[in-house]
């Protein structure tokens, strides 16, 4: 309604502008109105007289006269009597207990004394009957995926001017299995599926009133992927707990079977298992409705705690054993090695030290009371040979420091 009253305001203005009407005798009002039946509506102009006017004429879309107002005098049709009023100051409109018959263009004119120019205006009324709905019909029966096919049907009553379906709130437009007829009165789905489980939304609305009625869809299908929940391994003595669960509408109706034996439920449970219970375990899900079945298995291992615990024992007493004697044998190699290594590391010294200028005693009384320097004896002899005040009776050989004193019972040097 603004933007038509801006557009009309615009064009006034242009034509004004180029000469080409006379803007001064034209009269705007609001409008298009929208009303109900049994309602009301003001017909209002948007640039009223400067003064009230002296003469006032409404006029209805069969050109017939239905109120003048002149001075304190008013003429008004007779099938406008009780439903009519003029503002004598604003020209405006009252208009009452509308009727389909009230739609169409008005126009009114008014005089000015002042001026003695008469003026003029146009608009137009479109009146609607309030929609009601009836609750959505839908045909087909018991639905089944990918076998059946439904109508779903949305009557009203009014003045109808959209009808619209959603799905769960999401808009419905046709594709390969979905068709309207009817300006969207009827929503015709085929073959159904099961994606089409939801709520079907039918609104049906004019500029005075909408209404929507909801109906649930029920698609039949399944039993699809079927599972079966539990634990694989149980220890003797303990339970054997396990479910099965399938896709399907209505709910599947389960079965087990064990060694020939068969149970119904979807849970299996056994309170006191022991060796015998070990095996297959086989569940099938059928749907009554549709007449299909889906089967899927498990194997259950039930085993003696104690008899696993007992040969982990023995078999970690193994492994322990195995890398004993194998850290013994690889132990002794590393020592007869070490000790040959040693040998040979010691002749080798002890030829150089007899050739060198420096050799160290060779009695066998002075090689005994000659040890070769440990690191806490090398420390003290080095503070002494840099002090300048090595003794008289030490002995300086293979540049390394000895003196003579009782033997040490720990070795002081490794090679």
């Amino acid at each position: 309604m603004d933007l038509h009253i801006s557009l009309t305001v615009f064009t006034v203005l242009f034509l004004s502008a180029a000469g080409l009407c006379s803007c001064q005798n034209e009269l705007l009002l609001d409008g298009p109105l929208d009303g109900e039946v049994g309602g009301s509506v003001v017909f209002t102009l948007i640039n009223p007289p400067s003064a009230p006017p002296t003469k006032i004429t409404w006029t209805c879309p069969s050109n017939t006269v239905i109120i003048t107002s002149l001075g304190d005098t008013e003429m008004i049709h007779p099938e406008y009597i009780g439903r009519v009023s003029v503002n004598k100051t604003t020209a405006s409109l009252d208009l009452r207990s509308l009727t389909l018959h009230d739609t169409g263009e008005y126009t009114v004119n008014i005089t000015v004394s002042s001026s003695g120019v008469e003026q003029f205006g146009k608009t137009s009324l479109a009146v609607f009957e309030r929609i009601s709905t009836s609750p959505i019909i839908s045909t087909g029966g018991t639905l089944i995926a990918g076998n059946s096919s439904v109508n779903l049907t949305c009557d009203a009553q009014g003045t109808i001017i959209t009808r619209e379906w959603t799905k769960d709130g999401t808009p419905l437009f046709p594709s390969n299995s979905t068709t309207f007829y009817e300006d969207n009165r009827t929503l015709s789905i085929s073959p159904v599926e099961k994606e089409d489980n939801g709520q079907y939304t039918c609104t049906v609305s004019n500029p005075v009133s909408s209404v929507s009625e909801n109906h649930n869809l029920v698609v039949k299908y399944g039993p699809e992927e079927i599972v079966i929940i539990g634990t694989k391994a149980v220890d003797t003595g303990n339970f054997i707990h396990l479910t099965c669960l399938a896709k399907s509408i209505p709910e599947s109706i389960y079965t087990w079977a064990f060694n020939g034996t068969e149970i119904s439920g979807a849970s299996y449970i056994k309170e006191q298992s022991g060796h015998e219970d070990s095996g297959k375990y086989t569940c099938t899900a059928r749907n009554s409705i549709t007449n299909l079945s889906q089967n899927t298995y498990v194997d259950v291992s039930v085993t003696d705690q104690k008899e696993v615990n007992s040969l982990s024992a023995g078999a970690i007493a193994g492994i322990a054993v195995a890398c004993l004697v194998f850290g013994l044998a690889v132990g002794a190699g590393g020592s007869f090695f070490a000790m040959r290594k040693r040998n040979v590391s010691g002749n080798s010294r002890k030829k150089d030290a007899q050739d060198s200028p420096f050799a160290p005693p060779s009695t066998s009384n002075d090689a005994a009371s000659h040890v070769y320097v440990n690191s806490r004896v090398a420390q003290e002899l080095n503070m002494r040979t840099n002090s300048g005040t090595v003794a008289p009776n030490d002995h300086i050989y293979d540049r390394r420091l000895s003196y003579k004193s009782d033997p040490i019972d720990e070795p002081l040097y490794v090679n």
